[in-house]
């Protein structure tokens, strides 16, 4: 378009100076002519009224070219204001988008900030969740516990009173084989007989309500040796023909403050675990010290073992190596728990299919 405007004018000036000219040659002459007949005058006329038609189309094309110039100027001045403002305008948008991507970087940054917060709550939620029904299955087991503990003492005081009727019968046996002076051999080993069953019958009750104690006191003598002795009475069917028990107990009293039913439970899981542990035949050491006002309790035996990148887990929750159903998952981590709570340490020592050790710490009376 603007090409179009500049060509419009340059006709407009060529078409004007054509008129112009063709117009002053064909009067000014005829008109020179018709009055002047000296040749050299005529010469004189002619070369003043080239000066005046150049003056003349020189003027009129300068006024053209004035007035389009000035047009040209007022459109350049326009352009270059419009260009300033325009300038102008993008540094103050180019501002303002700043200020509009800060201010949405910061609340960008706050939404991250909070979906960090929301996730990091949400992990919680999720842990507390995961944990509330671990503590609602770890109750569970509790309080099946505590009714075995419950069921074990009535058990063990009903094993007593048939007990009691076998040893009065028995030992009233055994005074009339000797008012009567019996001296039949059989008979006396029958009563022998009778004797180490129901002394090991009595040992083994003695045991479970050692066990089945339900209180919660921390401050009761324990002996270690008997409470081991009483947990492999209860265990004995396990270890039968198949396990050795290799003892090597201290000389010196094995005494500690605690609870005498949770240190009963303590060493039933562990000798539990440990003979479930023998497949076939094997062998379970017990070893025991006193050292530096601390009491050491090594439990040692040559079954299965425990893969090293499990062997941290094995206190957790629920956390077992057996098979489904066959075990709850719970026995080390009350094991554990028992242990913090009378000031011990209880740590673990495992080589796969060879064996594994445990070793119980707790501070001597």
């Amino acid at each position: 378009m603007e090409l179009d405007l500049k060509m419009k004018f340059e006709y407009r000036i060529v078409l004007l100076y054509l008129i112009i000219g063709m117009s002053w040659i064909k009067f000014s002459d005829k008109t020179v002519s018709f009055f002047v007949e000296d040749v050299d005058l005529l010469t004189t006329i002619q070369t003043y009224k080239g000066f005046f038609f150049v003056a003349l189309t020189g003027s009129l094309s300068f006024l053209f070219l004035k007035k389009h110039l000035t047009k040209l100027r007022v459109i350049e001045f326009e352009l270059e204001k419009n260009k300033v403002n325009l300038q102008m305008a993008m540094e103050n948008r180019t501002i303002e988008l700043d200020a509009a991507i800060k201010k949405l970087e910061l609340v960008n940054n706050k939404l991250l900030f909070q979906n960090a917060i929301i996730n990091s709550q949400n992990k919680e939620l999720k842990e507390s969740l995961y944990n509330l029904k671990n503590t609602k299955n770890q109750l569970c087991q509790v309080d099946k516990m505590a009714s075995l503990g419950i069921l074990t003492a009535g058990v063990a005081h009903e094993i007593n009173n048939p007990l009691n009727f076998i040893l009065g019968g028995v030992t009233c046996l055994e005074k009339y084989c000797q008012a009567k002076k019996c001296n039949d051999d059989k008979v006396k080993m029958f009563i022998k007989g009778i004797h180490t069953g129901v002394d090991r019958v009595s040992a083994i009750v003695k045991g479970l309500n050692e066990m089945s104690r339900t209180n919660d006191s921390l401050s009761e003598t324990c002996d270690i040796h008997d409470i081991i002795e009483n947990c492999l009475l209860i265990v004995s069917s396990h270890l039968k023909h198949r396990i050795k028990i290799v003892k090597d107990y201290s000389n010196n009293e094995v005494v500690v403050l605690g609870n005498i039913g949770q240190l009963h439970q303590v060493f039933l899981n562990i000798l539990i675990n440990a003979s479930q542990a023998i497949k076939n035949e094997g062998v379970i050491s017990i070893t025991t010290k006193v050292r530096n006002n601390k009491v050491q309790i090594q439990i040692l035996d040559d079954g299965c073992g425990v893969e090293k990148n499990i062997l941290p887990n094995i206190i957790d929750p629920f956390f077992t190596t057996k098979e489904p159903g066959t075990g709850t998952g719970l026995g080390l981590s009350i094991t554990y728990n028992v242990i913090q709570s009378h000031k011990g340490t209880l740590s673990f020592t495992s080589e796969l299919n060879k064996w594994t050790k445990v070793v119980i710490v707790l501070p001597a009376k």
